[in-house]
């Protein structure tokens, strides 16, 4: 006789923050890290505060870098430490945290992630890719993540 398994899929999560120069507020010699960074990190762990099938195993912090390319060093050992089976689960606060270029942010939310078998959340756009999705959210992912780009491009221009 066949046994139903009740038992959840515990996801090995990494807490991934970001802040570039132009957002201000980055970590100074006097202070350990920016307060938006902080900020984020707090936002993300009461998220997961009743979130059973989650642990926290990393936190990986790019404070100072812009997201308008994915050559940042924590993001970077983030994504070794998804090809080593390290982490299996990236969570944000928000898609601009993952990149504000459109077509490479994309990339891994629509190929890189899948392939890899990463569950993505970005927390404040109500976004998980384990969770079943709509066709608004085949709409609205990618068009925050176009906004998100421009905003990259109109902060460069000024």
């Amino acid at each position: 006789m066949n046994q139903i398994n009740n038992s959840k899929k515990i996801y090995h999560a990494a807490i991934y923050v970001r802040l570039s120069k132009e957002d201000g507020d980055v970590a100074t010699a006097g202070k350990r890290e920016s307060n938006s960074i902080s900020n984020q990190k707090d936002l993300i762990k009461n998220f997961l505060k009743d979130k059973k099938d989650i642990v926290v195993v990393s936190e990986r912090v790019d404070d100072g870098y812009s997201g308008s390319n994915f050559e940042r060093p924590a993001f970077k050992r983030l994504i070794e430490d998804v090809k080593k089976k390290k982490i299996n689960c990236i969570i944000v606060k928000d898609l601009s945290r993952l990149g504000r270029n459109y077509i490479e942010t994309g990339r891994y939310l629509e190929k890189i992630f899948p392939f890899l078998g990463v569950r993505f959340i970005a927390v404040t756009d109500h976004y998980d890719s384990a969770a079943e999705s709509d066709d608004a959210d085949q709409i609205i992912v990618p068009f925050k993540n176009l906004i998100n780009d421009a905003y990259c491009r109109d902060i460069s221009i000024k």
